[in-house]
């Protein structure tokens, strides 16, 4: 794996502001050092590096070259990964006024596409690129379904700025991991707001509708990017939480290394999530009660609809009969799609026990 001045080399093209060479020269230093990748994952990681270089690179230059308003209102969906968010957030894509990035808009960030036949050409390179990522990653899709067409996470957008847990699922990277689970997101979130700018050029909507985990540690740095947000926010069994993005952590990781150090990814999974929910608990108290929203994921897949309607309540956003039919058609679709996952604490090394009592603050709070 190259370093960091490699790469810049490389690149060659005015990047913006320099706080992205410390994450990435951390990063660059796990590949190389602790990582353990096959020739695959260093090959895929060393393009993935370049070509996010590159798009950053382009939204700067379209940033530069454009006068740009300020991006409308977000509705953030968030909560500890595995919680339900994803479809929470395709469910509530079923509404007119939100826009939400899409998967192929993520993968083909730069430049944004500004007709059919454009869009079109990057949906089909996104669906090409899934297609070799599903069968690199066999079980990817019953832990974590993608498709071009559907809305996807910010960390793919903060990976602009080398601040994303997107890194730390495909690979080993522990210092990485412990860097930007304690840095401040304020830059990467100066980015998030330019790509949210730049899409904006095409269609700008009532409220931006964005998912992701990683969230709820930098609810600071959100409301500082965007004053006006609202947050919902979903809580699951932190025993689920941890077995699932553990599995999926594993999947992803074998594609790409030579081996997998199962206890030691669960000791990772279990410290990382477990400060980010005490990050969690401390920073909500900035969000105003009129903008924020709890609920519980039991409660969630019983009711989907009544959950929804509980939000555009609060929200002050009306739920039409339209908006309504669609939903009720995407969770019959759901049910009928829904592929169980497979996991379990014991094969990474962890206990109920142990778990319990590294989220003993956040179960209290939200009765879980």
């Amino acid at each position: 794996m190259i370093d960091l001045d490699s790469v810049l080399k490389k690149i060659n093209l005015p990047l913006g502001e320099d706080d992205f060479k410390e994450p990435l020269s951390i990063l660059l230093n796990d590949y190389s050092n602790v990582s353990n990748l096959n020739r695959l994952g260093a090959l895929t990681f060393e393009n993935g590096i370049k070509e996010k270089l590159i798009a950053r690179a382009k939204l700067l230059n379209f940033i530069n070259s454009n006068d740009l308003e300020e991006p409308s209102s977000p509705i953030i969906i968030s909560g500890l990964p595995r919680s339900g968010t994803t479809y929470l957030f395709d469910l509530m894509y079923c509404f007119e006024e939100f826009r939400a990035p899409l998967t192929w808009e993520l993968f083909e960030m730069m430049p944004v596409a500004q007709s059919k036949y454009q869009r079109a050409y990057k949906q089909l390179k996104t669906e090409l690129r899934l297609a070799l990522f599903k069968a690199l990653v066999p079980n990817l899709m019953s832990i974590h379904h993608m498709k071009s067409n559907l809305p996807e996470e910010c960390q793919l957008i903060t990976a602009l700025d080398f601040k994303s847990i997107s890194f730390a699922y495909s690979a080993r990277v522990p210092n990485y991991q412990d860097f930007i689970g304690h840095c401040n997101y304020s830059s990467a979130f100066m980015w998030h707001k330019r790509f949210l700018q730049a899409m904006e050029t095409t269609k700008k909507p009532g409220y931006w509708l964005l998912k992701d985990p990683c969230h709820i540690q930098h609810i600071e740095e959100i409301l500082n990017a965007y004053p006006d947000a609202k947050f919902i926010f979903i809580h699951r069994n932190p025993e689920e939480i941890i077995g699932s993005i553990s599995s999926l952590t594993f999947n992803l990781r074998s594609a790409f290394s030579k081996g997998v150090d199962n206890v030691g990814l669960g000791k990772e999974s279990l410290s990382f999530w477990g400060n980010a929910s005490k990050e969690f608990l401390k920073q909500r108290r900035q969000i105003p009660e009129s903008n924020m929203v709890d609920i519980n994921f039991l409660n969630f897949t019983n009711d989907p609809i009544g959950s929804i309607e509980a939000i555009f309540r609060k929200f002050s956003i009306d739920l039409n009969q339209e908006t309504r039919e669609k939903m009720l058609s995407f969770v019959e679709q759901k049910t009928q799609l829904s592929i169980k996952h497979n996991y379990s604490l014991d094969a990474f090394g962890l206990k109920e026990e142990k778990v319990n009592k590294v989220f003993s603050a956040y179960r209290n709070e939200f009765n879980l």
